[in-house]
């Protein structure tokens, strides 16, 4: 599919959901508000993890540093 249709799609699709807006914008901004709220929280699990996963590498590159300096031959 190329690009223009791609983005032609996309405008429409805001163009539809712009126009239900319009028509029941009470309705349709909580359901927004609410499905933002989700990607925000989804966004704040997944930093949470990376900041896991970050700590995680460094303890472990953190031991694996000291186990050589134990194991290394005395030059």
């Amino acid at each position: 599919m190329g690009s223009f249709w791609k983005y032609g799609l996309v405008f429409l699709g805001g163009a539809a959901v712009g126009a239900l807006a319009y028509k029941n914008s009470k309705e349709i901004r909580e359901i927004c508000a609410k499905a933002l709220g989700g990607i925000l929280d989804m966004k704040d699990k997944a930093l949470e993890a990376a900041e896991l996963v970050r700590e995680s590498a460094e303890d472990l590159l953190a031991e694996a540093d000291a186990k050589r300096k134990l194991e290394a031959p005395e030059a």
